[in-house]
């Protein structure tokens, strides 16, 4: 295996100025730098990634920590992430569950997003103790160099919930997502609060998981019911299409015997019949703002607040 000294012979110049050289540095003129680059590539000689990195104490990795692969959500904030990262050099690596916990606590990236709720709070905050900003979008974080940046879920809930309230809903019901789930637990709580301040003590709940079979098992047991709500509000878009294919199935007419409503806005919600009536969030620009603040961060720059993620009610026809 060729080495920088092998490089450094064959250019004619010391190993010290190969190795400006090879690495960018303003040290070393054009013509020798270009000289340089021509014995190692000659040589097939590539530099040690590790050995290098342990000089500059970066890897020019950004961690980006997701529960599971499946889904449009993540599809949607990997691609911002993505874009932005690569525009500045950085390479992405993306990760779920141990593997995760692994490379944070070998260091093998420079910062870490997370969006994995089943990364522990302990370790997040001792990476952010080695001076590694970590920034997280399913919770909110406290600790030395932790940003967190989440959707406002309780108040786009209820600002949807009170529209339906408005135009004369009286019965709601609830399908859920895990119950673990963060954006789950904080969309519940907007969907109960805002039910309390209009005086509606009562609601129907179902336990749901975020997939369209979940939506689906739960539309069969309403539609059976003798005891349907008005109006369902899902806590994810997939549950919702799963939810109204099932109703339909059993000719449950949607919205005229069951509205529904669900979040995310996710493209598939375009093209059901009926439409559905939901919450946006441009997870895409999400994930690029996010990338934009952690480079900044590495640079260290002031980053962007982006305390939570624009949202917005988008009605369609499911309710």
């Amino acid at each position: 295996m060729k080495t920088i000294k092998d490089v450094a012979a064959l250019a004619g110049v010391s190993i010290s100025t190969a190795s400006y050289a090879i690495n960018n540095s303003p040290k070393v003129s054009t013509k020798t730098k270009e000289k340089v680059l021509l014995a190692a590539r000659e040589l097939n000689y590539y530099p040690n990634g590790n050995a290098r990195n342990l000089k500059k104490q970066r890897t020019g990795n950004i961690g980006v920590f997701i529960y599971e692969f499946a889904g449009p959500i993540f599809s949607d904030v990997l691609d911002g992430i993505h874009k932005k990262l690569q525009e500045e050099g950085y390479n992405i690596i993306v990760s779920s569950g141990k593997s995760s916990l692994n490379l944070l606590q070998e260091r093998q990236v420079d910062a870490a997003i997370i969006f994995d709720d089943s990364l522990e709070n302990d370790s997040l905050v001792h990476f952010g103790k080695l001076g590694y900003p970590v920034y997280v979008l399913d919770r909110d974080l406290k600790g030395e160099n932790m940003y967190s940046s989440v959707i406002n879920n309780e108040g786009l809930v209820k600002a949807l919930i009170q529209r339906k309230i408005d135009a004369g809903y009286k019965t709601f019901a609830y399908l859920s997502g895990p119950v673990d789930s963060y954006n789950n637990t904080h969309r519940y709580i907007g969907f109960k609060n805002v039910l309390q301040e209009n005086g509606i003590d009562k609601h129907q709940y179902f336990e749901g998981d975020f997939t369209i079979h979940g939506g689906y098992e739960v539309g069969l047991k309403i539609a059976n019911s003798n005891e349907k709500p008005e109006f369902i509000f899902c806590a994810n878009d997939e549950s919702a299409i799963g939810l109204i294919h099932a109703l339909k199935s059993k000719n449950v007419r949607i919205p005229k015997d069951v509205a529904v409503a669900g979040f995310d806005n996710i493209s598939l919600g375009k093209y059901i019949n009926p439409t559905l009536t939901t919450i946006g969030v441009d997870h895409y620009n999400w994930g690029k703002e996010v990338a934009e603040a952690i480079i900044a961060i590495l640079k260290h720059e002031k980053p962007k607040d982006i305390s939570h993620p624009d949202g917005e009610f988008i009605q369609r026809e499911s309710s």
